[in-house]
C-alpha cells in the first residue's frame, strides 16, 4: 500500500442524491470528491448534476456527502466553476473532517501521480470500493486540463484527488478516462479552482484557502500524525530536504490565513518578483503563473522545480526567499497591524529573520518589519522595470469591421512596454456583441494588473468608427441575482481611469512632434484651445467652416510662451465627420490628449457652454494623468440619469483620448482580411 493511501482515504468521500431515501448500495451513488478544508468538499461538475451537464449546472442544489467511515453528511452545491468541470460543495457541520493538502505550486507538472477515488466494481448497484492507481500527469499549466498517462479511471472516480507522490499534495481533480484510450485519463488542474476569483466568488476562495491552512496548523499543533509530518518524511525519504521545511511551511500558511488576502494575482507577483530581484533571480511571469493566495506566492520561491538558476556559492537561499516574501507581506498589509493576525506574522518574520545566515537578507526583512521601503505594490515606485509583476494598464484592442465583424483581443501592458494577450477571438464579433465578447478576458487582465493600491487605467485602441461606443460603461462583470453591490460590477470608467486609442495614428509610426507633445502634456500645466475653430461661438452651422490644412497649421503652432500645453476639445462625436477629420490633423501636430463628446454633430445646440467648461476642467489639471482622474470623477457623479446638475450634466457623454508615445501599442494587427 503506498505510504499516501491511508491519509488520503480518510479524506476522499462519496457524492450522490440528497439524502432522503438514499442508499449506499443503489444507483444513488453519483461519483467522488474530498475535503479540500473543514465543511468543503471540491469535486466535478458533472458529479454533482447528472441532470443537464457540467457547464450548465446553476449552484443550490442539495447532495449527500459520504465519509471513508460510512457517515452520511448533507452538503450544497455552492458553486460551478465557469469553463471548468469543478465544483465547490459545502456541508455544513463537518469541521471534523480530514483534509488533503492542496500544492502551493502554480505549475506543479510533469509529475509521478496517484489517483484515488471510489468505484461500483461488481456493477451499477454494488457496494462503492475506493481505489488507488499510478500514473503519470503532464499539462494542467495556468488551470488548463491535465492528462494522466498510462492510468486506469474507473467510473465512480471522478471528482477524486490526484496526487503528487514526490510532494503529497493534490495538484489535480480526476475528471474523466481519455477518449479512444484506456490508459489515458483526464484531469481539472486544481489551479483551476482559482477561477472562481474571475466569478465573483473570490471571497469565499479566499476563506476556504485559509480554513484550510488553519486546518492543517492545527493538525500539526496537536500530537497525532498530519500531512505536515508526512511532508516530512517524504523528503527525507526522497533525500530533498528543505530549507523552507514543512514545519515552517505550514506555521506560516497558517499566518497568512489569518491576514487580508492578497487584492489579486498582481500583487503577489509584484511582491515575489521583488523578492527575485533582490536575490538575483529570473522574475515570475503573469501569463506562467496566477497566483491567487499568499501561499501560492511562497510556492513560487521555495520550490527547486520552478527555479532554474542555482543559488549562489552553492547555498540554498529558499528559506531568505520566503522570510524576505513574508516581511514584504507584513509590509503591503492594508489592514491595522496590531491585529491578532499581523502580530503573529510579524513575530514570525521577526524570528525566522534573526535565524537567517545571510546578512543582507536578514537585515532587509527586518527593515521591512520596522516600516521601511514599504513595497505593497501600489503606486508608481512599484513599478520600476522589466519583469515586475507591474502590469500596470491593461488594453483591450479591437479591430476595424471585417466582414461584419471586429476581432479583438485584451492584453496587458508592463512596464517596459511589453504585452501579455489574456483572450482574443480573431474571428470577431458584430459591435453590438462587443462588451459581452471581451467580458470575461477583460475581468481576467483586471484581476492580475490589480496590485496593492494601484487600480489599472484601460486603455481602448479602437478603429475611429468606434469612438462614440460607450467603452466607459462597458462591465468586467455583471450582476448576479440577488448578490450585493461589488466594485467589480460597477462601469469601467467610474472606478478606473478610461482613455481612447487611435488605430490610425499607429500608420505614422512615433514621430518627433507625438513625443515633444507627449512630454509636454505629461508635465503640463494644460490649456484648452477648440479642434475646429469656428465650432465654440457659432456651433456646426458655421457658414464657412476652418478648412482642415488651417487646422493643422493652427494646431503646430508652438506653445512657447502659451498659458500651457494646448489640448484640443470638441463639443460633438469624432468617429465621423468634420471632427474625425481634423482629429487626424490634431494628431499629426502631434496632439496626445482630445475632451471630446459622444453625441454627433446634430441634435446640440451647448457647443459653446460645452467648451467653456471643458476649458476650465483642463485648467485645473495640471497634468495629463490629473485630467484623466478628473474626467473619471465627472463620470461617476453623472452615472445617475435623473439627477440634473447643470454644472456637471455637459460632461454626460465625455470622451478622452488620451494616446502618449510611450505607451506603444503593437502594430500588428489581430489578422489580414482575405485578398
Amino acid at each position: 500500500m503506498s505510504s499516501l493511501e491511508d491519509p488520503v482515504s480518510r479524506g476522499v468521500v462519496r457524492i450522490g442524491p440528497a439524502a432522503a431515501g438514499y442508499d449506499a448500495g443503489s444507483a444513488g451513488f453519483w461519483g467522488s470528491g474530498f475535503f479540500v478544508a473543514p465543511e468543503w468538499v471540491v469535486t466535478c461538475a458533472h458529479v454533482v448534476d447528472k441532470r443537464v451537464g457540467a457547464m450548465e449546472r446553476e449552484p443550490g442544489g442539495g447532495v449527500t456527502v459520504t465519509t471513508y467511515d460510512d457517515e452520511r453528511l448533507e452538503g450544497e452545491i455552492a458553486h460551478v466553476v465557469t469553463g471548468h468541470d469543478l465544483a465547490l460543495v459545502h456541508v455544513p457541520g463537518a469541521d471534523f473532517a480530514d483534509c488533503l493538502w492542496l500544492s502551493d505550486r502554480s505549475a506543479p507538472t510533469p509529475a509521478e501521480v496517484e489517483l484515488y477515488g471510489w468505484a461500483q466494481t461488481s456493477g451499477a448497484y454494488g457496494p462503492e470500493e475506493f481505489l488507488s492507481t499510478k500514473a503519470m500527469a503532464t499539462g494542467g499549466r495556468r488551470g488548463n486540463a491535465m492528462w494522466l498517462q498510462n492510468s486506469l479511471v474507473l467510473r465512480g472516480c471522478s471528482g477524486g484527488p490526484v496526487v503528487d507522490t514526490r510532494y503529497g499534495s493534490v495538484i489535480g481533480v480526476i475528471r474523466s478516462q481519455g477518449q479512444g484510450d484506456a490508459t489515458v485519463g483526464r484531469a481539472e488542474s486544481v489551479t483551476a479552482l482559482r477561477a472562481l476569483c474571475d466569478q465573483g466568488a473570490e471571497a469565499v476562495w479566499a476563506e476556504v484557502v485559509a480554513a484550510h491552512d488553519r486546518h492543517h496548523l492545527r493538525r500539526f499543533e496537536g500530537s497525532g500524525d498530519c500531512w505536515p509530518r508526512l511532508h516530512t518524511r517524504l523528503a527525507v525519504r526522497q533525500g530533498r530536504p528543505h530549507s523552507f521545511d514543512p514545519r515552517s511551511r505550514t506555521q506560516l500558511y497558517g499566518l497568512f490565513a489569518d491576514v487580508e488576502p492578497p487584492s489579486g494575482p498582481g500583487q503577489v507577483l509584484h511582491l515575489v518578483n521583488g523578492t527575485s530581484r533582490r536575490l538575483l533571480r529570473s522574475p515570475q511571469r503573469i501569463e506562467s503563473n496566477d497566483p491567487r493566495s499568499w501561499r501560492e506566492g511562497s510556492g513560487l520561491l521555495y520550490d527547486p522545480r520552478e527555479r532554474t538558476e542555482a543559488a549562489p556559492a552553492g547555498r540554498d537561499l529558499e528559506q531568505e526567499a520566503v522570510v524576505l516574501y513574508a516581511a514584504m507581506v507584513y509590509g503591503a498589509l492594508r489592514a491595522p497591524r496590531d491585529t491578532p493576525g499581523a502580530k503573529k506574522l510579524r513575530d514570525w518574520v521577526e524570528t525566522a529573520a534573526n535565524a537567517l545566515e545571510t546578512d543582507v537578507i536578514r537585515e532587509e526583512s527586518l527593515a521591512l518589519l520596522a516600516g521601511g521601503d514599504r513595497d505593497d505594490g501600489g503606486g508608481d515606485g512599484a513599478r520600476t522595470g522589466p519583469g515586475d509583476a507591474a502590469h500596470d494598464d491593461v488594453l483591450v484592442v479591437i479591430e476595424p469591421e471585417v466582414y461584419g465583424t471586429h476581432p479583438w483581443r485584451v492584453q496587458l501592458l508592463d512596464s517596459d512596454g511589453g504585452t501579455t494577450t489574456v483572450r482574443h477571438d480573431e474571428e470577431g464579433v458584430p459591435r453590438t456583441g462587443l462588451e459581452a465578447a471581451v467580458r470575461q478576458g477583460l475581468s481576467e487582465a483586471l484581476a492580475r494588473a490589480d496590485a496593492g493600491q494601484y487600480l489599472a487605467a484601460v486603455d481602448f485602441l479602437l478603429p475611429r468608427a468606434l469612438f462614440d461606443e460607450p467603452v466607459d460603461e462597458w462591465r468586467s462583470r455583471l450582476p448576479r441575482g440577488d448578490e450585493p453591490p461589488s466594485v467589480h460590477t460597477l462601469p469601467i470608467g467610474r472606478r478606473r481611469v478610461v482613455a481612447l486609442r487611435d488605430q490610425l495614428r499607429r500608420r505614422d509610426g512615433v514621430t518627433p512632434e507625438w513625443n515633444r507633445a507627449g512630454r509636454a502634456t505629461h508635465h503640463g500645466p494644460l490649456e484648452a484651445v477648440p479642434l475646429c475653430l469656428d465650432v465654440p461661438d457659432r456651433g456646426h452651422t458655421a457658414a464657412a467652416p476652418e478648412g482642415e490644412e488651417a487646422a493643422y497649421a493652427r494646431l503646430s503652432v508652438s506653445t512657447a510662451g502659451a498659458a500651457g500645453v494646448p489640448l484640443p476639445v470638441y463639443c460633438a462625436s469624432t468617429a465621423t465627420g468634420r471632427g474625425s477629420r481634423v482629429l487626424t490633423r490634431a494628431f499629426h501636430a502631434g496632439h496626445v490628449a482630445v475632451l471630446c463628446r459622444r453625441t454627433g454633430e446634430d441634435g446640440h445646440d451647448d457647443c459653446a457652454e460645452f467648451h467653456r467648461r471643458a476649458a476650465q476642467l483642463v485648467r485645473d489639471a495640471p497634468t495629463g494623468s490629473e485630467l484623466r482622474e478628473r474626467v473619471r470623477l465627472l463620470r461617476i457623479v453623472n452615472a445617475d440619469p435623473d439627477r440634473d446638475d447643470r454644472d456637471t450634466a455637459w460632461a454626460r457623454h465625455i470622451v478622452l483620448i488620451y494616446d502618449p508615445p510611450h505607451r506603444q501599442a503593437p502594430d500588428e494587427p489581430l489578422h489580414f482580411p482575405p485578398l
